[in-house]
């Protein structure tokens, strides 16, 4: 069995996002799941209540490292429009996002701007809770010199690896038509 996760935290994205992905989920993903929201508004009996409620906004994606077992999570502003069973395998090792294809621009100035080739749009993990146990324990420093969790794993040296083949991209690519199509970035 899968554990499928979202987060939704204040006010950026609205219910309909969370159906939205849950309807995409349950359409492109035949291998066995649950489908849960980790959310500061429970409202649905798929929702979880955050549990860090002094974090803001990404940095809940961390508190979902807390759950083990084969887990997924998916940001809310992606579009499936194929099937996803091709990321429901290898949980053994935590898995990102490689975000070269669209920061190939950036590469050259990756120091200077605190970028990362990291994106946690979507993640795959059995066992992360070191990953946590490490965040929370300077929680404040991190908080102060990183602006998310991407630059977090980055830079941190957690380890990681990427989602295999061309399926996942985002529309900064200008590939509206892909298996999985993250709109990261276009709702700020």
């Amino acid at each position: 069995m899968v554990d499928v996760y979202c987060v939704k935290w204040g006010k950026k994205y609205n219910r309909d996002f969370v159906e939205k992905l849950k309807d995409s989920i349950e359409k492109h993903l035949t291998v066995k799941h649950n489908f849960k929201c980790f959310t500061d508004d429970v409202e649905k009996d798929y929702d979880i209540p955050i549990t860090n409620p002094e974090l803001r906004g990404v940095w809940h994606k961390l508190s979902l490292f807390q759950f083990t077992g084969q887990c997924l999570f998916f940001d809310l502003d992606i579009k499936i429009n194929d099937n996803i069973d091709f990321l429901a395998s290898e949980f053994d090792k935590f898995t990102v996002i490689d975000s070269t294809p669209w920061k190939k621009e950036k590469l050259k100035s990756l120091i200077i701007n605190n970028d990362t080739l990291v994106n946690s749009s979507i993640m795959r993990w059995s066992d992360n809770t070191k990953i946590l146990e490490k965040f929370l324990k300077k929680r404040d420093l991190y908080l102060r010199l990183y602006t998310g969790i991407d630059r977090f794993i980055f830079n941190e040296d957690i380890k990681y690896k990427y989602f295999k083949g061309d399926q996942i991209s985002s529309w900064q690519e200008g590939i509206e038509n892909n298996t999985i199509v993250l709109y990261n970035g276009k709702y700020v």
